[in-house]
């Protein structure tokens, strides 16, 4: 039963961290960073295990409309973004994340899920089909009776959100005022993890603020991270737990972990 953190790692990018994804069974996680004033996005791909890059600042020959899809072993699955004036009109790209090259590409392909040996996504081009495609050289496979599920959501242990005026934010808005004189404000993300309370608070200072919180199980302070300040809103999934450790993005910048111990 873990009872601390200790630090693991931080990485500054210069670009916003746009988005994440976890790959469970290599124990990697891939980083989405934009960078709007070159209109450049760049991917990234960190052993958790070592805290080395695998690569680091990748951008692919689309520079800009492309993201994070899902990550099945060593094949990243990328979504191309075809036309600018309708985000519902998407490609696939497929990146060989060893290799560090693209291995195939399904034009009209919007990805709904990945498992370890297909791809399935909506084609546009025969009236908005569902189709399987092989995972590793984007045939199209004749219609299988098995679940595909996004494989990357089930390693990842997010926090409960409460929204202001609800039972369970007024139970743990009574919890922060008593342990840091903390006013919560509209929302808390909260998680209990093993003996570890986790809390993600926005509070009202001159603008509002986003503070991250660890616990012991005798309600002692383990951390306090600011997250952001000055901020014109709420976030969501603030912090998040993977393969034992605790990962947040601190000031849109700042890739932070610490191992759960």
């Amino acid at each position: 039963m873990a009872e601390n953190i200790e630090f693991a790692y931080s990485h500054l990018f210069e670009g916003i961290i746009w988005n994440t994804l976890a790959d469970a069974g290599n124990k990697r996680l891939f980083i989405e960073t934009r960078n709007t004033q070159q209109k450049k996005v760049s991917f990234s791909a960190l052993n958790l295990q070592n805290y080395q890059w695998l690569w680091n600042d990748v951008v692919m020959d689309e520079a800009w409309w492309i993201s994070l899809g899902a990550i099945s072993g060593d094949i990243l699955l990328l979504t191309l973004y075809t036309d600018t004036g309708n985000p519902d009109k998407k490609s696939l790209i497929a990146y060989d994340v060893l290799k560090k090259q693209v291995i195939w590409w399904k034009n009209g392909f919007s990805l709904s899920a990945a498992n370890d040996r297909y791809v399935k996504g909506i084609d546009s081009r025969f009236a908005h089909k569902s189709i399987i495609l092989d995972l590793f050289n984007g045939d199209l496979v004749d219609q299988i009776d098995f679940d595909l599920e996004l494989s990357q959501n089930f390693p990842v242990v997010r926090p409960f959100q409460y929204e202001q005026d609800t039972a369970h934010f007024t139970t743990v808005s009574d919890f922060l005022k008593l342990k840091c004189g903390l006013t919560p404000v509209i929302t808390i993300e909260y998680l209990e993890f093993e003996s570890l309370i986790m809390a993600s608070v926005f509070v009202k200072e001159q603008d509002l603020a986003n503070y991250l919180y660890v616990f012991a199980s005798g309600g002692e302070v383990l951390l306090k991270e600011t997250l952001g300040k000055d901020l014109n809103g709420v976030g969501l999934d603030t912090f998040y737990i993977f393969s034992g450790h605790l990962i947040f993005v601190k000031n849109k910048h700042e890739l932070i972990s610490y191992k759960i111990v």
